[in-house]
């Protein structure tokens, strides 16, 4: 939704209903306003997408984020970027306004489009590598940095580990699968049976939510423009971070893993990737069912869900990391 900063059709605030996202938009530039009051903006969208974050998106140019309640804030975000930022070959958001009490911050919106499945399976080989390539470069830089150079290590979020998602999956979230998707669920249990055992030989700072949504390409030339949302970003396992290449096949995910190079140091890494991508889908499941998704889509995340639950290769052995 668009608000116009001159739109007459805007009701005053005691007259609009309080769920209503005009609300929210209007709160949100006032704190932004008051903080800087020399700012200026004539179109306003409001982005809730974010399970931690609300974005607002200013005249299409720039985006004020501003972190949900009861979620970490900004500054390990900010210093993370700042740091990959410096090393300049990919961009990633730069947060040049900041406000004053550290409870939002705003960047200049990147550009380019989501590197969506369809967008990444129209490139051609070249550029579908180059594209893999540029990510797994950001990805080595961020994995390299100490966490202990941006702050204690015990003040940083940590990932859940396997065990964890698994166990909520089982106690929260299965029941519904249960009702919805019964034939799945053998294989859901086996599969989780097998995951919660994962195990990561050692911990790095991640992006956390690196998926295609996060994934950013020219429109046209189909290069890799940036890489966005490090809201997620913690102590964890490297895999995680590769999770999002499956969603463009298991070449891509091969590829992704030999170009991060940790064959000898993490023989395990592409098998663990494929397993939380497995992890990540059984979740969207849920959640579009949970969120009363239509049948079409239940039915096509339940199919291709179904194709990878039916394949061998979610065991972690170091032999299956290398087979891709």
């Amino acid at each position: 939704m668009y608000l116009d900063a001159a739109s007459s059709s805007l009701p005053p605030m005691g007259e609009v209903d309080a769920g209503d996202d005009r609300i929210l938009l209007r709160q949100l530039w006032a704190r932004v306003r008051r903080a800087f009051p020399d700012l200026a903006g004539s179109r306003f969208r409001l982005d809730q997408d974010g399970g931690d974050h609300l974005l607002l998106i200013v005249d299409e140019r720039r985006a004020f984020r501003f972190p949900r309640p009861g979620r970490h804030g900004l500054d390990l975000e900010i210093a993370i970027l700042r740091d990959l930022g410096r090393a300049g070959r990919i961009p990633v958001p730069d947060y040049d306004i900041v406000a004053p009490d550290g409870s939002f911050a705003s960047y200049l919106l990147l550009p380019g489009v989501p590197l969506t499945p369809s967008r990444f399976a129209a490139l051609s080989a070249d550029r579908a590598d180059d594209a893999i390539g540029d990510a797994v470069t950001l990805l080595t830089s961020l994995h390299a940095i100490d966490p202990r150079s941006i702050g204690p290590v015990e003040v940083w979020p940590r990932m859940w580990s396997p065990n964890q998602f698994a166990d909520r999956l089982r106690r929260i979230r299965l029941p519904l699968l249960v009702e919805r998707v019964p034939t799945l669920i053998a294989s859901i249990e086996d599969f989780l049976r097998r995951y919660r055992d994962d195990r990561a030989p050692r911990e790095v700072v991640v992006h956390g939510d690196l998926v295609g949504d996060h994934l950013l390409v020219d429109r046209h030339a189909g290069r890799l423009t940036g890489i966005i949302d490090f809201g997620d970003v913690a102590l964890g396992d490297p895999a995680h971070d590769f999770l999002g290449f499956w969603e463009y096949g298991a070449r891509a995910a091969t590829r992704a893993a030999a170009a991060y190079g940790q064959a000898d140091a993490d023989p395990t890494l592409l098998a663990r990737s494929r397993n939380h991508f497995v992890r990540y889908r059984i979740d969207r499941l849920f959640e579009t069912i949970a969120d009363d998704g239509c049948a079409d889509t239940i039915h096509t995340q339940s199919a291709a869900l179904a194709g990878l639950l039916a394949e061998p290769s979610t065991r972690v052995s170091p032999a299956s990391s290398r087979a891709g």
